[in-house]
């Protein structure tokens, strides 16, 4: 029995440390809101690419294509800035 429940807590920690070093991804279709969401630091990741308006309520809603459209700013570049902040925090 304790035998089981040692095994059981194992494969637990090895399940949450595999979901923790998940990629995450964010694609352009998901709102400002929704990315801030996956992680708190990617705002930081918006801000330095040029998207200062995401403090602004209606940025929460609008798609990462809308938005960096709206400023003149190449969504895939933006997006592939976000993508690779996530992958490398997951290592």
């Amino acid at each position: 029995m304790a035998e089981e429940v040692k095994n059981t807590a194992a494969e637990n920690t090895t399940e949450a440390a595999a979901e923790k070093k998940a990629v995450r991804k964010v694609s352009k279709d998901m709102t400002i809101g929704e990315i801030i969401n996956v992680d708190v630091n990617l705002a930081g990741v918006l801000m330095g690419g040029g998207m200062y308006c995401i403090g602004c309520p209606a940025s929460m809603g609008e798609s990462l294509e809308e938005a960096a459209m709206v400023h003149g700013i190449d969504p895939d570049l933006l997006l592939e800035r976000l993508n690779a902040y996530l992958e490398a925090q997951a290592q």
